[in-house]
């Protein structure tokens, strides 16, 4: 598509730099591995990675793996910081080839906030709807403590060991709490000779 008052000239250098990006990005869909062996498998045809290559749609917090308009169509609406940057897949990226694949770096606020969320609902067992409610956008500070209960109240207090108004805010994602760590199954016996 031709820009208003673009010369000949400009028009072809900005199409071959269109093609040459085009090339870049089918080659390396070409290149991944899961693509390859999608490829040999027969559930994709190097015809399909030409005309929609497999790419990395990239933001500052996050990664979203897929086809170009699909995946800029899917992200539209995230707040993952810069971005989006349209980047070749790697060579060794997994992703869900029927779906995006989103891929939260380590300074994802979106994860984070969600990670929590899940923490707390493990953590509260058979109180785990308050989460819900309080992260619903309807349900302000004041809505939120007017429906809690006194049993409700002192789970907070006892399991996570913070306050209901705290409680509220870790679950609109408005701040980020200490939570008890998972406990994790340590082995038996050492498999170790010594």
């Amino acid at each position: 598509m031709r820009s208003p008052g673009e010369t000949d000239d400009e028009f072809r250098k900005r199409a071959e730099h269109a093609g040459l990006i085009a090339r870049f990005l089918v080659a390396a869909c070409l290149e991944n591995q899961l693509v390859q062996r999608l490829i040999a498998g027969g559930r994709q045809t190097t015809a399909d990675c030409i005309r929609n290559p497999t790419v990395r749609v990239e933001f500052e917090q996050a990664i979203a793996i897929g086809g170009i308009g699909e995946t800029l169509a899917a992200t539209k609406s995230k707040h993952w910081g810069d971005g989006p940057w349209i980047m070749p897949l790697h060579r060794d990226d997994q992703f869900i080839p029927e779906r995006i694949t989103y891929v939260y770096r380590s300074n994802s606020l979106y994860n984070r906030r969600f990670e929590q969320r899940k923490r707390l609902k493990e953590l509260l067992g058979r109180h785990r709807p308050l989460v819900e409610h309080a992260k619903n956008k309807y349900v302000s500070k004041a809505i939120f403590l007017r429906d809690l209960t006194n049993e409700q109240a002192t789970a907070i207090r006892q399991i996570l060991d913070i306050e209901p108004i705290e409680f509220w805010r870790a679950c609109k994602g408005k701040t980020f709490v200490a939570l008890p760590k998972r406990l994790v199954q340590l082995p038996l016996f050492d498999t170790h000779e010594s």
